[in-house]
């Protein structure tokens, strides 16, 4: 039984996630809001599963959450770096000239910043051979780069040249990062016309995140490897 760490486990994809992992291994998943945390944890039929109180946009929750989290569990073997915006306004076709900064900068935040500040304050407390999981976008692949939602792409794109990064300087303590792409998901931010479900996604990252044949520095959908 392993001791997996999920930011933005209340909704969406993470919640699957959760959903998926508790069956079989200790959870604790980030949220912002309690009840809504205290919620998700209710609804499951196990009872593998646990919370913190975490905005990753913010630096004192996010310290605040990992010192909470290291009162439950000794270590974490999974970080699965999930949460994520992606702003209604910006959602759709609006053009890199007119987008608006203010969102740029939020949304690089959460999506990108607030990865590094969860790795920062949480690779210490990891154990030697254990994983972390970004969970990216096609959006942010340069291979095919589109239109439109600038601000989602690039802090996704961003976020897997870190994964590069972070692939290389924790090689010394043996802990191995990954870039996914979920896929096309059947959440509020991938719609209803999405091809895939919560259930569908998070079934395939799990498999992954736990396969013996776990690799580092990739980009990958599905278990297979994607050009950046």
């Amino acid at each position: 039984m392993k001791n997996i760490f999920i930011t933005g486990g209340n909704r969406g994809i993470g919640k699957g996630l959760v959903e998926q992992f508790s069956k079989n291994h200790n959870v604790i998943f980030t949220a912002r809001d309690t009840n809504q945390a205290q919620m998700i944890v209710d609804s499951l039929e196990h009872d593998n599963a646990d919370y913190v109180i975490m905005d990753v946009g913010v630096n004192e929750s996010v310290q605040n959450g990992v010192k909470n989290l290291k009162s439950k569990i000794s270590s974490v073997d999974i970080l699965i770096n999930n949460a994520g915006i992606l702003i209604p306004g910006l959602k759709h076709k609006i053009s890199a000239i007119d987008t608006d900064l203010d969102s740029m900068m939020e949304t690089f935040n959460i999506n990108t910043i607030g990865v590094l500040r969860v790795c920062k304050a949480l690779t210490p407390f990891m154990r030697t051979n254990s994983r972390i999981i970004n969970i990216s976008s096609g959006m942010g692949q340069l291979e095919g780069m589109g239109t439109g939602s600038l601000a989602y792409r690039l802090s996704k794109t961003a976020l897997n040249a870190m994964t590069i990064v972070l692939s290389q300087e924790l090689m010394e303590k043996k802990i191995k990062v990954n870039s996914i792409c979920p896929g096309w998901v059947k959440t509020d931010m991938g719609g209803h016309d999405a091809s895939l479900t919560i259930q569908e996604s998070t079934e395939n990252i799990m498999k992954f995140a736990l396969d013996d044949n776990f690799p580092s520095g990739k980009f990958l959908r599905n278990g297979e490897v994607l050009p950046w």
